[in-house]
């Protein structure tokens, strides 16, 4: 993923990921990168994704934009390493691969190996919240470290036992304050580094299987400088990781199991503590800290670490849950809302016109769908019947829908043929939406007083025109599906109506609708139904569909989104 780092002049550097097509740059709080400078525009510039590219657009901004120290005339397409600037603000293109905190480029690197001989590790009971809490409220916490910990030799002259009843203690209260996960992380690292003579100090979350290091800090600026290279140890983040297991490794470097991982090497590291972050028995992350040489950790800085980490892991893991319930109900408010969108933009009801039935309706598998249906009555008195299906499914499509259905409104008034109308369409879908995304439509107009369709299909399921006396008149004559590849051109066709006749236009998810033995419905069954109920009203046949679609389905959950039209002449 496309990655920026942020580096204001007066705060600390941020790090922000490109995961939408574009990120707006500026002082206004509606931009997503806000820029606190008397030199930036209010909507100063923005990044633009294109295809596997960024590019850096100036939106007229009064100060210009820079790139690499050159004022930016236009658009430019960005490089790995590459310098914005806006006033005092430095923006830096980073790779995805990486994980930048605070300027710092964190990687774990090394082969996953044994630990050195001299290891210390302690092996922690798998505990749910509620147990954690009970122990650390009875000190038995505290006594279990001291138990698997206190048989083992020292690595070093050991100082006064700390008291760690009274750091789990300040460890909770400092914790205790409802805070953003974000500010939780931090706080734990700095009760870390309070504790703990550690000269660096990472904390890592996972996140799906990528480890992603959130926290990286230093005891001195120059660790987590902007142009400094981290190396961790791939061996000891498996062992915790995997094993659950707290690790003190005591001069790494000269061991010489240690000496052929280039993480140990190129860093310089002498001994290294790392505890999990765990819940039950989930391990969600890592605590990693490391010395010199010549200021060893002991194990009673584990036991510190140990502790620390076991108290944190409940703070972390019920901001974790907070911000994913917070998450996830925002999620369904938005969902809710454009389901309600998109709700507006399907007709109320067919129009009423003398000697005509109709009707439709619509079922999206998901929350919000992609099929499209529309009646548009034209100010000549006829009548545009259109049905679409965009590719894909959910949000996206659903997106690409109402895009359709405002093409489709906007050509539909237009003094312009069927197949001119199609080809406009398309081009406006394929300029205007990502290159995997298109539709399958259907664009008619009918003539109520003549009975007359014209019609052209861009790749839609044929639609069925059942005549009274049982002959079946397949709507194919068109093209390819719209927004597939530019200067598409699309034929159309046209036919009559006569009185009885049923016209049946649908979407690919009522011929496609599974059952539990993996069969489909098809097109044979659905002609079936029709032929047995074309003296029905529009809404009656609209019932029979669903009926024998619901009986052939059953408990078998919808695999796409569901539409049906159908417009009957009753005289």
């Amino acid at each position: 993923m496309h990655t920026f780092v942020v580096r204001p002049k007066d705060y600390e550097a941020s790090v922000l990921k490109m995961d939408k097509m574009r990120l707006t740059i500026g002082r206004s709080s509606r931009n997503d990168i806000c820029i606190n400078d008397p030199f930036a525009s209010r909507l100063h510039a923005e990044l633009r994704r294109e295809n596997d590219n960024v590019l850096l657009v100036d939106n007229g901004s009064a100060n210009g934009t820079f790139l690499n120290g050159q004022k930016l005339s236009g658009a430019a397409k960005l490089r790995l390493g590459d310098i914005i600037r806006i006033g005092e603000t430095e923006i830096e293109y980073s790779a995805g691969e990486q994980n930048t905190i605070s300027g710092a480029t964190v990687h774990l690197s090394g082969v996953v190996d044994k630990l050195p001989a001299d290891t210390v590790t302690t092996h922690l009971p798998a505990r749910s919240t509620s147990e954690l809490l009970s122990s650390i409220q009875s000190g038995a916490i505290a006594k279990e470290f001291m138990q698997v910990t206190g048989s083992r030799p020292a690595l070093a002259p050991e100082a006064p036992s700390r008291d760690l009843l009274s750091l789990i203690s300040q460890v909770g209260i400092a914790l205790l304050p409802r805070t953003s996960l974000e500010d939780t992380l931090k706080l734990t690292i700095d009760l870390v580094f309070e504790s703990i003579p550690a000269e660096r100090g990472f904390l890592f979350l996972k996140e799906g299987e990528e480890l992603i290091c959130k926290i990286a800090r230093g005891n001195t600026q120059d660790v987590t400088s902007p142009n400094s290279q981290v190396q961790i140890s791939r061996s000891i983040t498996n062992k915790v990781l995997t094993e659950a297991m707290p690790i003190l490794t005591s001069d790494a470097m000269h061991d010489p199991r240690f000496q052929a991982q280039h993480s140990v090497m190129l860093s310089q590291i002498r001994s290294v503590m790392a505890v999990p972050l765990a819940s039950g028995e989930e391990t969600f992350g890592m605590i990693y800290v490391d010395n010199a040489y010549n200021n060893r950790f002991k194990e009673e800085d584990l036991k510190v670490l140990t502790t620390i980490a076991s108290v944190a892991s409940i703070k972390i893991e019920h901001e974790r849950l907070l911000e994913e319930r917070l998450e996830k109900r925002r999620m369904e408010e938005e969902l809710k809302v454009a389901s309600e969108i998109q709700m507006r933009l399907q007709p109320v009801a067919p129009p009423k016109l003398d000697g005509w039935d109709m009707t439709a309706v619509s079922f999206p598998c998901r929350e919000i769908g992609g099929d499209y249906y529309d009646y548009i009555m034209r100010r000549d008195g006829k009548l545009v019947l259109a049905v679409g299906d965009v590719s894909g499914k959910g949000t996206g499509a659903a997106l690409l829908m109402s895009s359709v259905h405002a093409a489709v409104r906007a050509q539909s008034q237009a003094r312009t043929s069927i197949s001119e109308v199609m080809e406009e369409v398309s081009s406006y879908i394929y300029e205007n939406s990502p290159s995997n995304k298109y539709l399958t439509l259907f664009y008619s107009v009918l003539n109520p007083q003549s009975g007359e369709l014209c019609y052209s299909n861009g790749g839609h399921n044929t639609p069925l025109l059942l005549r009274a006396n049982g002959e079946i008149v397949k709507l194919d004559k068109g093209g390819l599906p719209v927004g597939l590849m530019p200067g598409m051109n699309y034929d159309e066709d046209s036919v009559q109506f006569n009185a009885g006749d049923v016209l049946v236009i649908y979407s690919d998810g009522i011929t496609e609708s599974v059952n539990l033995q993996d069969e489909e419905f098809g097109e044979e069954r659905l002609i079936e139904v029709l032929q047995k109920n074309l003296s029905r009203t529009a809404s009656g046949i609209r019932d029979r569909i669903d009926e024998a679609l619901t009986r052939f389905v059953g408990t078998a959950a919808p695999v796409d989104d569901m539409t049906v039209m159908i417009v009957k002449r009753t005289a």
